[in-house]
């Protein structure tokens, strides 16, 4: 599967690149700006320092160097990245990595994350309100605060969610008393762990495990803050740690300040990468409707700007009909349009599983070779150039032609409210995945089942085909 080639780095690149001070680098940019290529670029800048820094210390040990990706497939991705800019040997240790795998891998253990999370659900149904709301806000509250602190929840300000569901001081409470802490009651009796028990534990550990002196959190805006506190502490002294952000493509609602985990941000440790490197200006014009009026995390997100794009190309195909008809417009689209050898295609979905089967069997019927990434945890390294994946899993990565077909109601289901958190969610994500494209983007729907985003397209920017 084609990954993204070495690049040159810009001016605005190299002055973060070139940047050996000490402590913390935020990097904020808009999908396509070269925020982990410059963070990546960056981590093999530091690495030359640091050997020379150990060498003049006599320091006998190797650089610490860990990457924490937001999931398998982006990992495998990172990893050939990674694998192109920096040689490991025995001066240089890299670990690339999911943040779970890192913590099981740290602490020894192993979770059940999904078993805690039928139980998480199960409580959840007992208070009257949305049932995916209150697991959602309950993961949000724990991964926040530590559980010594969980009161803290009642009166903290909410950020990085919509206005709707509204959540008082009422319902929070309500939410700690009939769920959080039964569920914690829960693990402590039954020995399961989830994922934010990983955080939790690293963060409070008194004597780090390990000690990285250059660390990299890809995707940061969805880190909880547990998270980026067990990162914290487990650095060397001195440290260098990059995250790497954009409150726009943010799936979960993380909300939480830089001083709350301990960090002290000052304005010369953030950079924003304005220049669009990735997307056409069509595709870009296509993409921004989707996250006008969407709550992005104030400074934290970057919203899509046409003038900081250099390519132009097609303005992206919306395709309406069956679903067989879609199938069949997209696979035409492929044969006559899309050169294989050079350039990749990516088949996302809202969901995954069973979702794909009528896409599998008609590329199996077509003769198209592709591969499946969602969840994998190394980057294929056949001739593949079409993949398929779920829109989460497709987080980071980038190809040069996207494929979203079967944009229903079904699979993008929401609450009616305005300013629905599910809603914002779900524009965020359409516009995260559509912003994985180089070159074309197609999005099919049929007219009687089309998801309520589908709404927020702009005439003008794209090219309809009714089959």
């Amino acid at each position: 599967m084609k990954v993204l080639q070495s690049v040159h780095p810009t001016p605005e690149q190299l002055t973060i690149i070139q940047r050996s001070d000490p402590g913390v680098t935020i990097i904020r940019g808009a999908a396509g700006s070269g925020k982990t290529t410059t963070a990546l670029l960056r981590m093999k800048f530091l690495a030359a320092a640091w050997q020379n820094r150990n060498r003049r210390l006599g320091i006998n040990r190797p650089v610490n160097m860990l990457v924490v990706t937001f999931n398998k497939t982006l990992r495998g991705y990172i990893q050939e990245l990674a694998s192109q800019q920096i040689e490991e040997d025995s001066s240089l240790s890299l670990t690339v990595s999911t943040f779970a795998k890192w913590a099981c891998e740290l602490l020894g253990v192993s979770v059940h994350h999904w078993r805690a999370m039928r139980k998480l659900k199960a409580l959840a149904s007992s208070l009257p309100n949305e049932s995916e709301f209150i697991v959602e806000e309950s993961q949000y509250a724990m991964g926040r605060f530590l559980p010594r602190d969980i009161t803290a929840y009642l009166d903290r300000e909410r950020t990085g969610r919509g206005r709707s569901p509204r959540c008082d001081r009422s319902l929070r409470q309500k939410i700690i008393d009939q769920v959080i802490n039964p569920y914690f009651e829960w693990k402590a009796r039954t020995g399961c762990l989830d994922f934010n028990d990983l955080a939790v534990q690293l963060a409070q550990s008194n004597d780090p495990i390990q000690e990285y002196d250059i660390v990299v959190a890809d995707e940061a805006q969805d880190l909880s803050a547990n998270e980026v506190r067990a990162l914290q502490s487990h650095l060397a002294n001195p440290h260098t740690i990059t995250y790497v952000l954009d409150g726009a493509q943010r799936i979960y609602a993380r909300g939480f300040t830089w001083r709350e985990v301990g960090l002290t941000v000052r304005p010369h440790q953030v950079f924003r990468l304005e220049k669009n490197y990735r997307n056409t200006k069509e595709i870009a014009a296509f993409i921004l409707p989707l996250l006008e009026g969407v709550e992005i995390g104030g400074d934290e997100g970057t919203i899509p700007n046409l003038e900081s794009c250099e390519k132009t190309g097609p303005k992206p195909s919306v395709v309406v009909g069956k679903y067989s008809q879609q199938l069949n417009w997209a696979i035409r689209y492929i044969r006559t349009r899309v050169d294989l050898t050079k350039d990749s295609v990516a088949f996302l979905k809202p969901r995954g599983g069973a979702w794909f089967d009528a896409l599998r069997q008609r590329l199996n019927v077509e003769r198209l070779e592709f591969v499946e990434l969602t969840r994998e945890g190394d980057w294929p390294q056949g001739d593949e150039n079409i993949a398929l994946s779920t829109m989460h899993s497709a987080k980071g990565l980038e190809f040069d032609h996207i494929i979203v077909l079967g944009l229903n109601e079904e699979v993008t289901p929401h609450g009616i409210e305005p300013g629905d958190t599910q809603l914002d969610a779900l524009r965020r994500l359409l516009a995260m995945a559509l912003g994985r494209a180089r070159k074309s983007i197609v999005v099919g729907y049929k007219a009687t089942e089309a998801s309520s985003l589908i709404s927020y397209f702009k005439p003008g920017t794209f090219e309809e085909y009714r089959l």
